[in-house]
């Protein structure tokens, strides 16, 4: 089994913008979710939602580049935070079919992130 998050300092996050510039806080905000602390995976979920998930219709690169690793980590969440995170995700992939600024590489994205996300919520 690989090792959870592998792969997320491989992202060039310096290069990837979310809600307030470069996404250089992100990798943090992902690792905050595996915390044992539930306060801190709850304020990840808000620093996340807050930063990559852009109301007014934008689907913005970070949104992208941490969709892979929202579908690795939810199915670890206890339910609640696991609600909290697919309703950010639901969100952003309503974005993604209706907003006029979508990143290019959303779409392939959520159809490989679609149906671990699916299995997640049941």
């Amino acid at each position: 089994m690989r090792p959870v998050l592998q792969g997320l300092d491989d992202v060039a996050w310096h290069a990837v913008d979310h809600a307030y510039g470069p996404a250089l806080d992100t990798p943090g905000h992902l690792r905050a979710l595996l915390s044992d602390d539930p306060e801190v995976v709850a304020g990840a979920i808000g620093d996340l939602d807050r930063t990559i998930h852009e109301e007014g219709g934008f689907v913005c690169p970070a949104a992208t580049a941490v969709l892979p690793f929202l579908a690795e980590v939810v199915p670890l969440l206890r339910e609640d935070h696991r609600a909290a995170v697919l309703d950010l995700v639901a969100r952003i992939a309503d974005d993604g079919e209706n907003a006029e600024q979508v990143d290019d590489g959303w779409h392939a994205a959520w159809v490989k992130a679609e149906p671990v996300l699916g299995r997640s919520s049941g």
